[in-house]
């Protein structure tokens, strides 16, 4: 059996990010936070994926500018880890007469808080239930990772008419964990692009071009054969 290397990404807010769910929360927000059931705030695998996709994509624009080699290098290591299609290829490395699809190697799991808080809080929850006197609540909990936010949508330099919207945004100083594994085993060179690129992803979330979400993040794996 092959052992393959597994790890996790650790993301801290340095701000607050939009982990919009695309719903409406009745008299409460306009935009609500994604959650899950139990009222956790989370960022979707795939999100987080195609968000760490383009600051691939940004680095690879920075290796074109000195080092040609080393760019297309870093170009096969994207395309192993996370697949490429053909407008990619085009977009990205111009002249390429390649334009098949391929899929990556790599599988992100959502960014979620640590198990140990979950498992705290989901315990006093049960604890609440099994003695019939609430504490905390679901609201209660989404409410101590978000704030309520709300902007005013300008057109032509002008407010548009009712046009004031509210929205959750997450926390700063909150910490999340993604999973990290792979299909096949993973060339060296990749995992330390793969490092590059998380090392140097800045923002995350909905609002990352409004100045919202930025992140300090690290890449932590196992089993990697030195």
């Amino acid at each position: 059996m092959i052992n393959l290397p597994t790890g996790k990404i650790e993301i801290r807010l340095l701000s607050e990010a939009i982990f919009a769910s695309g719903e409406k929360e009745s008299h409460l927000v306009h935009s609500r936070a994604l959650t899950d059931r139990d009222g956790f705030v989370y960022f979707h695998a795939k999100s987080l994926k195609g968000q760490l996709k383009r600051q691939a994509f940004w680095l690879l624009e920075q290796y074109r500018s000195f080092d040609l080699e080393k760019a297309k290098a870093f170009l096969h290591s994207i395309e192993r880890l996370f697949g490429l299609n053909g407008n990619e290829r085009s977009i990205h490395w111009p002249g390429s007469e390649e334009r098949y699809s391929s899929q990556g190697t790599m599988r992100l799991g959502a960014l979620e808080l640590p198990a140990a808080v979950k498992s705290y809080f989901l315990k006093m929850m049960k604890d609440d239930e099994a003695d019939e006197y609430y504490t905390l609540s679901t609201h209660d909990l989404i409410a101590a990772q978000t704030h309520i936010r709300s902007r005013i949508e300008v057109k032509n330099g002008t407010a548009k008419d009712k046009s004031l919207t509210t929205y959750h945004t997450v926390r700063e100083d909150l910490v999340f964990y993604a999973t990290v594994s792979f299909e096949s085993r993973p060339h060296a060179e990749d995992l330390e692009n793969l490092n590059r690129i998380v090392c140097s992803l800045e923002r995350i979330g909905a609002g990352i071009h409004r100045g919202h979400g930025e992140v300090e993040a690290r890449l932590f794996l196992s089993g990697v054969e030195e």
